[in-house]
């Protein structure tokens, strides 16, 4: 039966993989989030001004205008501040895709290795049995000669 000698590193290896995998998703998932949380303050911005836009027609007091317009610049601040941290968890994720991508190959190594290994004891089994065939009928065609 065959037994690959360095399984405990192909074990680690699979561990490592699933490990900078959940990682991974993780980093996408939060990188969703920060790009959801753009989009609304987008939205919010947008519905602003717009309401501003109302406001043009209609007489009112200049400090609610104020507030209004200081909101707005409050909101585009916030934006830039979230384009920030979208682009840092982008960056994260791309280096936990590299670090996942290479955890893959020293995994893959491994598993290439198990299967030549695996291969190469299959063939010494076969030549083993066909040695000893060959000798059975060897012995056999002695007995029947005497």
């Amino acid at each position: 039966m065959f037994v690959f000698q360095l399984q405990t590193v192909l074990d680690y290896r699979k561990n490592i993989e699933e490990k900078i995998l959940n990682e991974f998703s993780q980093k996408k998932r939060e990188l969703a989030t920060e790009e959801l949380r753009l989009k609304n303050l987008i939205q919010e911005r947008e519905n602003l001004i717009g309401e501003l836009r109302e406001m043009q027609n209609k007489s009112l007091p200049v400090d609610y205008i104020a507030r209004n317009v200081s909101y707005v610049e409050q909101v585009r601040e916030n934006e830039k501040k979230q384009s920030v941290i979208i682009v840092q968890v982008s960056e994260q994720l791309e280096a936990k895709r590299k670090e996942l991508l290479e955890a893959v190959k020293k995994t893959k190594i491994m598993e290439k290795l198990k299967e030549r290994h695996a291969e190469e004891y299959e063939g010494d089994v076969r030549a083993f049995e066909q040695k000893n065939s060959d000798e059975m009928a060897v012995l056999k065609f002695g007995r029947r000669e005497k």
